[in-house]
């Protein structure tokens, strides 16, 4: 299947894109999508996904436009954002 990630803010320099499509096997899960991501670009393995991929991830991750969890499964066509998380006050 094939998946669209667009990066956002520092993942964008680090991809050294705006976006791209990847495949990933049927079944595959964003936090596979992840692993293949740093696969495809060492830079992202110095960036904190969380351990085991919990909450402690310093990125927001959104699927078809709706924040996404690192164990949601993929489908063929879906627009995958990685941006980092925000704060203001």
């Amino acid at each position: 299947m094939k998946v669209k990630v667009r990066y956002f803010a520092r993942f964008r320099e680090l991809a050294g894109k705006g976006e791209e499509e990847i495949d990933l096997p049927d079944g595959s899960k964003i936090r596979d999508l992840v692993e293949k991501i740093k696969e495809l670009h060492p830079e992202f393995k110095g960036e904190v996904f969380g351990e085991d991929y919990d909450d402690s991830a310093d990125v927001n991750i959104s699927r078809n436009g709706r924040y996404a969890s690192f164990d949601e499964e993929l489908k063929d066509g879906d627009i995958v954002a990685l941006f980092p998380p925000t704060s203001g006050g």
